[in-house]
């Protein structure tokens, strides 16, 4: 900065250093020398002097370059030129050496300016979206005990790149009648931009830290990180040290590499790491070229509860509030209003403000904060007012938490006045008066894992509720994994349960396991349950799956599903209490873009329409999985892919046929909230095609006569053979060679053949 100062306010001191110029100490003239600094060649020869003391000085422009400090003493001038001293006062250790004309200069780290890195932040990938429509479906038909009930459930969903339309509903048809219900209608609309969603129609309201979210129609805007899933919304960590030569600096987090930087001599600082939840340790090591290493460890505490320094949440939301959800398809009640905002105003403190009220109804306000408190963990504190037109309450909570790899541990409380009110809060339910939850775990490596909750709710208007749990599992490596599960709650009843259960992977999607359960608390003969269970889970592509159990209670259940590219059937038969029944079950959907339609399964994320030509048969990967087979239109419906994050879409060039040329086998599709996207790969496919080319007297053309065909040209070979590689459908060509010129056409046909041989082709003679 002050060699900035000085260069801005040059023309005002020109008298000023043309006066130091001349009572300047004597100096030696200026020599041009090959500086090393700490070991390390300085770049291009510099123009140096030394003083009368032998004190190297340097030009001030150069220091930037050698990324050194500004020493605190005023500068050298010498014939109008500012030079600083590179001498004692900057612990410098200079050895200058005539023969090769350099100098080697040892300083501390101190003397150089810091070197600031950071990791990439967030990257906002546009999505790509196909206008189109999807229709998902759940049908179903059961009898249980004699009596016959039939099920749908279904959702249309209309997108585009102005947002996502659906509207989901619910039939049914049973003894008490046949009944259709809406159950919700929403437009939403993403800015990832702007890390927002727009939400307008049926929604749930955003309950904040102390809160109770609530079903409405009406209108939202919020924060929405989903738009940006790279981006890191806990605090981030920084790795900080020093290097005395150009050295590498490698980050670990609790034994993971996270970053590598290449750092010059100096203060360093590596900015925007991302932490891993809960306490661990930060390692810096610092390599030099002489492979020497200095290693840093720092212990840290990141929590979910907190939010990075200057980033913001909030959520906006007005309308009415539903009641009878599933029951009743337009059931609005009274208009309500809430907000909630969430900042993180360091990396250390979150603090939230949430408001929210009902028209003739009640209204509360309240905030919630969250400290790091160090390595130690984060303490979370709520206090909150509610109200109606009678009365006043409060309510307060604390709460605690600490994770780390061998252990964690949480505890909360939260008090609510008689007369506190809040929305969510039914006249009927039972009004909160205490609420406590504490619970921790220890990881005990290879001998498992040990876990302790427990839980206290009280009541102004009934009795408290008191729950103790305590679990135990253990890995037993190819045998499989062991748990031992014991809780007794407490109440207007009590009810203790004891469970002990093992499982075995059998490998291609099966496992087995058996459980034994112990419930004192009932009649004799029913207390104790073996079961034994056999079980094959879905693919991820097209297979089968099923599910047997079989109980000492004479209780059974089995199934059997299939799954394909159409969706998902099944049968499943259970017998409980002596009672028996079925359930046939079908689970599907149909997507229509400008790819066509076509069936697919239940689309509940974001998905793609693969097209390869008309290419049959030909395997389809995401990110090296393989995940579906075009059809006979060359076409493969992708489900389940990450919206708002690059998905890599590629083939095998190996099962392309032979009339294929393909330009890429990859693809990078990032598609947007429950949208498609329709991606064709650039295929071009070969029409070569060869022929014998003769004259009308059934001689062939001559060899190295010029062939001029549309878009291709060739050289006739030996018996008038040639061979062009556009030749796709009718053409019409002509030859020509010293004195002669003739004109052919020919028909290739569409057989499938890449090659074709079009045998005798005759060139009627035209004037040369």
């Amino acid at each position: 900065m002050r060699v900035r100062s000085l260069i801005v306010v040059l023309p005002m001191l020109a008298a000023t250093w043309a006066a130091a110029a001349t009572d300047a100490p004597p100096s030696s003239d200026e020599e041009i020398i090959v500086l090393r600094i700490n070991g390390q060649e300085a770049g291009s020869p510099l123009l140096v002097r030394r003083d009368a003391d032998g004190v190297l000085l340097v030009r001030t422009e150069d220091f930037q370059g050698l990324r050194l400090k500004p020493p605190q003493e005023a500068t050298v001038v010498i014939d109008g030129v500012a030079y600083f001293r590179v001498g004692a006062t900057m612990s410098a250790d200079v050895r200058f050496d005539g023969a090769t004309q350099s100098a080697d200069v040892n300083l501390p780290v101190d003397a150089f300016l810091p070197t600031v890195a950071a990791l990439p932040d967030a990257m906002l990938h546009p999505a790509t979206v196909s206008p189109g429509a999807f229709l998902n479906y759940n049908l179903s038909t059961q009898e249980v005990a004699g009596v016959d009930e039939s099920g749908a459930l279904l959702e249309l969903g209309v997108f585009g790149s102005h947002g996502v339309l659906t509207n989901s509903m619910v039939a049914r048809d049973s003894l008490e009648g046949n009944s259709a219900t809406r159950l919700d209608t929403t437009f939403t609309y993403d800015m990832p931009e702007r890390l927002a969603t727009l939400k307008v129609g049926d929604g749930i309201s955003a309950p904040g830290a102390w809160g109770n979210a609530v079903r409405y129609g009406g209108v939202q805007f919020g924060t929405n990180f989903a738009t940006q899933p790279t981006l890191v919304t806990m605090p981030l960590l920084a790795a900080r040290g020093e290097a005395v030569v150009p050295s590498t600096v490698d980050v670990f987090i609790n034994g993971q590499r996270i970053a590598r930087e290449n750092v010059q001599p100096g203060p360093f600082a590596l900015e925007n790491l991302p932490p891993i939840t809960g306490a661990g340790e930060l390692q810096v090591i610092v390599t030099d070229a002489l492979g020497r290493q200095q290693v840093l460890a720092q212990p840290y505490y990141s929590g979910p509860t907190l939010l990075r320094g200057g980033l913001n949440e909030y959520s906006f939301e007005a309308g009415a509030i539903r009641n009878d959800y599933a029951l009743e398809s337009f059931a609005y009640g009274d208009p309500f209003a809430a907000a909630t905002f969430r900042r993180g105003f360091n990396d250390s403190f979150t603090a939230e403000v949430h408001a929210e009220a009902q028209l003739d109804g009640p209204s509360a306000l309240g905030v919630d904060a969250a400290w790091q408190l160090g390595t130690l963990g984060v303490l979370t504190a709520t206090t909150a007012l509610g109200a109606d037109e009678d009365d006043t309450g409060w309510l307060a909570g604390l709460g605690i938490e600490r994770s780390s790899r061998s252990m964690h541990v949480f505890a909360r409380t939260q008090l609510a006045s008689e007369n506190f009110v809040q929305i969510g809060l039914s006249g009927l339910a039972p009004h909160p008066k205490q609420r406590t939850f504490a619970g921790g775990g220890i990881n005990l490596n290879r001998f498992g894992t040990v876990q302790l909750a427990f839980g206290h709710q009280s009541y102004w208007d009934s009795e408290r509720v008191q729950t103790l749990g305590a679990s135990y599992s253990l890995t037993l490596g190819a045998w499989g994994y062991l748990s031992l599960f014991a809780n007794h709650t407490r109440g207007l009843t009590s009810q203790t349960d004891l469970y002990l259960g093992w499982t075995m992977s059998l490998g291609n999607r099966r496992t087995v396991g058996s459980s034994l359960s112990y419930r004192p608390d009932v009649p004799a003969g029913e207390s104790f349950e073996a079961t034994a269970t056999l079980q094959q889970n879905l693919p991820v592509g097209s297979g089968t799956g099923y599910y047997l159990n079989v109980s000492s209670t004479d209780d059974a259940r089995a199934s059997v599903s299939y799954q394909g590219r159409a969706g998902e059937a099944g049968i499943d038969y259970s017998r409980r209490d002596g009672v028996d029944g079925w359930r046939v079950s079908a689970l599907g959907g149909l997507t229509l873009t400008g790819a066509g339609v076509l069936p697919t399964r239940w689309l509940d994320q974001s998905f793609a329409v693969v097209q390869v030509a008309d290419y049959p048969d030909l395997t389809v990967y995401v990110e090296n999985q393989p995940i579906g087979r075009t059809d006979r239109k060359g076409r493969v419906l992708l489900d389940r892919l990450r919206a708002y994050e690059t998905n890599q879409v590629s083939l095998d060039p190996a099962e392309l046929p032979l009339d294929a040329s393909l330009t890429s086998p990859t693809a990078q599709l990032t598609p947007a909230y429950r949208s498609g996207a329709v991606v064709r790969f650039p295929i071009t496919r070969a029409t070569a095609a060869t022929m014998r080319l003769v004259q009308e007297s059934g001689e062939p053309v001559p060899p190295g006569a010029r062939v001029h065909a549309p878009g291709d040209e060739a050289t006739v070979a030996l018996d008038g053979l040639i061979f062009l590689t556009d030749a796709a459908g009718y053409n019409e060509g002509s030859a020509s060679w010293p004195g002669h010129r003739c004109r052919f056409s020919f028909q290739r046909p569409e057989d499938g053949d890449p090659m074709p041989d079009l045998g005798e082709v005759q060139c009627r003679a035209t004037a040369p």
